[in-house]
């Protein structure tokens, strides 16, 4: 029975399940979409860094052998819309089964179970295999709680995965007798001192950058698309986790937080957009960490690789839990009973920027197209 599988830009897992072996009853639909593009204002980076992830995404399994039906955000073809693409491939290539990977957002996870619906038995989704977490743990940890509080949740996952941990008197305890070194990661730069030169990476976009132009979508920010320096594909995140675990990581926790109106990377990892698009996966990051510092304690002390690991599973590993039962009420919910707008700098209106110096000006010129500062 053939099966359509949908694929979207954030679930480019080569190690998925899905692509163990190739079949000829599995045709792998991806597409670029207005749905996508339009339903918030997105960085001009974002929206490229994904797309050119996508398409080489695409390539890299055709390769292997797989069938990948590639929908172009500016193919006559394209409904732009989920549902009728898929629809639209699934009678192309007379497919009768419909599968799908679980999505982050809540907002597509209600729709692909409503599109799913429409199938019955004939449709399934599937774990995307790249989380720590799964839906209901978020939920089993506060349960009965009034407060969510992160450092309970990090602990729990420290101690279920064995991360930073040794054996001690009592037990497994946290590496060097803390679970948290978050007083000693507020430096601030020191005088003279100049970070690391980032790693950047050289990827001609300017044909993806006039596409978006041509097609009327609207983005925030900008961006020098013929010298785009994140990475987009497996082979380039992996290589950049290695220049972070060796050139960073050692000064990371010390000035985690830190910011320079000279130096817009510090020791950042940037490797955000690569797990957000799942090219690379959670284990592999804290397995590349713990087990240099494990190897060379005196390359980067404890303080420096607990800093990174809680940053790192606080924006990396949520996401699977909060599409359970708790995301719905989230959206209205405002624990600190704040109400007051946000500014209207934030994404949505025309503004004259600080001069290019400073750290949010520079930000707003090369930022990483996901939000958190790993």
């Amino acid at each position: 029975m053939k099966t359509l599988r949908l694929i979207l830009g954030d679930q480019l897992n080569a190690a998925h399940p899905w692509f163990e072996q190739t079949s000829d009853e599995a045709v792998y639909l991806m597409a670029e979409m207005r749905q996508e593009t339009d339903y918030a204002p997105h960085h001009i980076q974002k929206v490229l860094a994904f797309f050119a992830a996508m398409r080489a995404f695409a390539e890299e399994r055709r390769a292997e052998g797989h069938k990948v039906v590639y929908l172009g955000l500016d193919e006559g073809r394209n409904t732009q819309g989920l549902e009728a693409n898929v629809r639209m491939v699934m009678a192309e290539e007379d497919c009768e089964r419909f599968e799908y990977q679980w999505p982050d957002e809540h907002r597509l996870d209600e729709q692909l179970k409503a599109l799913a619906a429409e199938f019955g038995d004939r449709a399934s989704s599937i774990d995307t295999h790249h989380f720590f977490t799964q839906r209901g743990d978020l939920a089993e940890q506060f349960k009965g709680k009034k407060t969510y509080l992160m450092e309970s949740f990090y602990r729990r996952m420290r101690k279920a995965h064995g991360v930073l941990m040794e054996s001690g008197a009592d037990g497994m305890e946290p590496a060097g007798g803390k679970w948290n070194y978050d007083a000693t990661n507020r430096k601030k730069l020191p005088k003279g001192h100049r970070p690391v030169e980032p790693l950047l990476f050289e990827r001609d976009v300017t044909g993806l950058e006039a596409m978006l132009q041509d097609c009327g979508v609207k983005t925030i920010g900008s961006v020098d698309a013929q010298h785009f320096l994140w990475p987009v594909t497996r082979a380039e995140g992996l290589e950049l986790l290695d220049f972070f675990v060796e050139e960073c990581l050692p000064r990371f926790g010390d000035f985690q937080d830190a910011m320079h109106p000279e130096y817009w990377s510090l020791y950042h990892a940037r490797i955000s957009f690569c797990m957000n698009a799942k090219l690379i996966s959670p284990a592999e990051v804290i397995q590349a960490v713990e087990d240099r510092w494990r190897a060379d304690p005196d390359h980067a002390d404890i303080t420096q690789v607990e800093g990174f690991i809680r940053q790192f599973w606080a924006g990396a590993n949520t996401c699977a839990g909060c599409i359970g039962p708790t995301c719905p009420g989230m959206q209205t919910s405002i624990s600190l009973r704040q109400t007051t707008p946000c500014p209207r700098g934030f994404g949505r209106a025309k503004q004259k920027w600080p001069a290019s110096g400073t750290p949010f000006a520079r930000a707003w010129i090369t930022a990483t197209p996901t939000t958190s500062s790993v």
